[in-house]
């Protein structure tokens, strides 16, 4: 093979691939890429010229293939799992793992991923594959210009799992299209000047037969080029591009969504308090609609799904047709809502959910849009709840202890995260307020008592005492230390769920709507009237729930009343020791509910990705479902080969040399019948030997005559010499044929059909 057309392939193919990869760079827009593609490209490289130099089967170059993957992989792909150069067991585990499930996270992710986890692992091993591909391809196939096909394959890979903004790809689809056709113009006058050489015998000038026609072709290109980019540009698709993750349903992550707690001084804003939210018909007298049930403090904020997401709370799922409630007591009802102001991702239910049936306009969307953790009872709307919500509930409403039952509660076992950065005010309130050779359920109630006895509730708006939002460790010392003590139910729910873990109970906030709000009482405007209950924003109310090991979860109201706020002037001052306020108070300026933006802490925490048994089971049904086609179309094929190997063994392994010999020829006269000559089966050995198309086919019919019919034994050496001429012929008659033929001649039933052997 010429050295010549080795270097120009291979070039050829790196550019194609370089071109391709620009396509995934908005994918990952990291450094870590780059190195990943050159070592991709260098290995894939390697791997296939050696094939071609060596003339290696494809089996080989699979293998070798495989070989530079593992071995390059996870220092290239997976950095972080990677021992310096060296691989390691967990790293390698993640690179053959990101092989399968790395493409389904890529799009469950936001753009760029950088080299998060094993992100990067898709992208380096179809650079490898189109290397390998592209370089074997083009240096050994007869049509080399098939090469540029794998490179616009890795391009096309790259926009459909890319963003669904438009950045690069018309003017690079253009560029690499380009430049395919113009490796595949100039290969096929390569080859056609070759073949004219070849025929007639003669040097055909280089220039005036390959370069000529290439530069013109080249020319030719590059102005359908310049116009295709320029429509592009100036005339732009609008909108986003559709792509694989446009109709991906990305899991719902809670911790993605602003706490809806931190937007429930937004409820009592004027103009807002009076606006209806909700209108639930079938609610049951005093009932609780709940917004989010919220199990995670930081210090900052109460919210849904745990520090990492990795617990209960965090892990939302589809609800096929409807949840298991039959292990709650309680009371089933059946509720329609009606959305009027309320807005957020978090779908008001009532108890223990059972189903959900959506109608309107956007049933269909919604159903398809609707998540539900079972641990806490919070759904969510993916794509957030509007005013043409319309849905009806099936739930059990969970019978509840009375006040003596509570007294002796015993704490539940349930898992919830632990509380972080609580502030050394919740201890101190809680050692203040209880008795501690009491129960655990009588210091709960005392604890919740002394919230009702002591506090007042102001919302800061209007004519109300001034009093801060938010519920971070600093404001919620301020509760608990202040005389008198002024907030709402914001901190009041989260104070006391903080006692309550204090105490030993397992403990969360549950945000929601109930009539009357704070005072406590229905009015009017918000009540129950013909089954239908209108709830406005003055309704909003949080509460906790806690874990018994009696009745499960149960939900507490710590709430004081709605009274007139003394004076301070009128307050005897008491001692307090005021902790260290743990984090900096937050801004004077309040902020409206949707400005709101999530903790920094929030921001910051990379998703951990707990889809893998999900998307395993996703994909194994479609893996199983092509391996199984494969199987059928691969199975016929591989039973004629095995057939062959397994006849061919058998005549080389008779336990009689004369046996052997005369196996030697009929193996030979099978790959006559299967390489497409005419074998008459009347015919002798000698003529079939004769019109075999080398002088090898009468000297095998001579053996074989002469073991059957010779005076002398046939011996061991005769055999194994007659086997070695069969094998130098069967490789004759191969030598010269393409692949196809090859393939033709191996997978043939004609030797099968023969029906026997040729006479003697």
């Amino acid at each position: 093979m010429s050295p010549l057309r080795l270097v120009v392939a291979t070039l050829a193919v790196w550019l194609l691939v370089a071109l391709a990869s620009v396509a995934w760079w908005p994918i990952h827009r990291d450094a870590a890429m780059v190195t990943a593609g050159a070592t991709a490209v260098v290995v894939g490289s390697v791997v296939a010229l050696l094939g071609a130099g060596l003339r290696l089967p494809a089996a080989v170059v699979s293998i070798a293939t495989v070989v530079g993957f593992v071995v390059t992989g996870v220092p290239a792909a997976v950095p972080g799992a990677a021992d310096g150069p060296l691989p390691t067991v967990p790293g390698l585990v993640d690179l053959v793992g990101g092989v399968a499930l790395g493409w389904r996270q890529l799009l469950t992710i936001s753009l760029p991923v950088g080299s998060y986890e094993a992100l990067l692992v898709p992208y380096f091993v179809s650079v490898l594959l189109v290397t390998v591909v592209g370089v074997s391809v083009a240096t050994r196939a007869s049509r080399p210009e098939l090469a540029s096909l794998p490179a616009l394959a890795l391009f096309v890979t790259g926009t459909v799992f890319g963003p669904t903004r438009l950045e690069t790809s018309v003017w690079l689809g253009v560029l690499l299209a380009g430049v395919a056709l113009v490796w595949a113009l100039t290969a096929r006058h390569l080859r056609r000047a070759a073949t004219v050489a070849a025929t007639t015998g003669t040097r055909v000038p280089i220039v005036r037969a390959v370069v000529r026609p290439a530069l013109v072709g080249t020319a030719t290109i590059a102005a359908a080029a310049v116009v295709a980019t320029g429509l592009g540009l100036v005339a732009p698709p609008s909108g986003a591009r559709t792509v694989a993750r446009s109709d991906v349903v990305k899991p719902f992550d809670p911790r993605d969504q602003v706490s809806p707690l931190s937007g429930f001084r937004g409820y009592e804003e004027s103009g807002r308090a009076d606006q209806p939210q909700l209108t639930v018909a079938g609610l049951p007298a005093g009932g609780f609609v709940r917004i989010a049930t919220l199990d995670t403090y930081d210090g900052v904020v109460y919210r849904v799904g745990g520090p990492d997401g990795a617990s209960a709370s965090g892990s939302f799922e589809r609800v096929p047709t409807a949840v298991d409630t039959r292990d709650v007591r309680g009371t089933t009802v059946r509720v329609a809502v009606t959305v009027d102001g309320y807005r957020g991702v978090w779908l008001p239910t009532v108890g223990d959910l059972t189903s959900v049936a959506f109608r309107g306009p956007d049933a269909d969307r919604e159903r398809t849009a609707f998540f539900l953790n079972r641990s806490t009872g919070t759904a969510a709307l993916v794509d957030g709840v509007t005013d043409r919500t319309r849905y009806t509930l099936s739930a059990v409403v969970p019978d509840q202890p009375t006040e003596d039952e509570l007294a002796d509660a015993r704490p539940g076992d349930a898992v919830v995260p632990t509380p972080r950065a609580v502030p050394a005010a919740v201890q101190d309130a809680v050692r203040a307020d209880t008795d501690a050779d009491t129960s655990d359920g009588a210091q709960l109630l005392a604890a919740l008592r002394a919230l009702q006895r002591n506090g007042y509730v102001s919302h800061g708006v209007g004519d109300d005492r001034p009093s801060r939002s938010g519920h971070g460790a600093d404001r919620i010392t301020q509760l608990l230390t202040a005389v008198p003590m002024v907030g709402d139910q914001e901190q009041y729910a989260v104070a006391a769920a903080l006692m309550a873990r204090e105490i030993g109970f397992p403990a969360r906030v549950v945000m929601g709507f109930t009539p009357g709000g704070d005072a406590g009482t229905q009015d009017a405007d918000s009540g129950t009237s013909g089954g239908r209950t209108t709830f406005r924003g003055s309704d909003v109310t949080a509460r906790i729930e806690v874990d018994t090991a009696q009745w499960g979860w149960v939900l507490l109201d710590p709430n004081p009343v709605v009274r007139e706020i003394p004076d301070e002037s009128d307050q005897t001052p008491q001692p307090v020791t005021r902790p260290e306020t743990v984090v900096p108070p937050p801004p004077a300026q309040q902020l409206d509910q949707d400005q709101q933006t999530p903790p920094q802490a929030d921001r910051d925490t990379p998703p951990k990705q707990q889809l893998w048994l999900q998307v395993l089971l996703a994909v194994l049904p479609w893996a199983l479902g092509v391996l199984g086609l494969l199987a059928l179309v691969l199975l016929p094929i591989a039973t004629v080969v095995l057939a062959k190997r397994l006849r061919r063994r058998r005549r080389r392994r008779a336990p009689e040399a004369r046996t052997r010999v005369v196996g030697a020829w009929d193996e030979y006269r099978d790959a006559l019948l299967d390489g497409g000559h005419d074998v008459d089966r009347s015919a002798t050995r000698r003529e079939v030997g004769a019109a075999a198309p080398d002088d090898a086919g009468a000297a095998i019919a001579a053996d074989a005559d002469a073991a059957v019919f010779g005076p002398d034994d046939v011996d061991d050496v005769a055999a194994d010499r007659t086997w070695a001429a069969v094998d130098a012929a069967v490789a004759a008659l191969r030598a010269g044929r393409d692949r196809r033929a090859r393939f033709r001649a191996a997978t043939s039933l004609r030797s099968f059909r023969s029906g026997g052997r040729s006479l003697l």
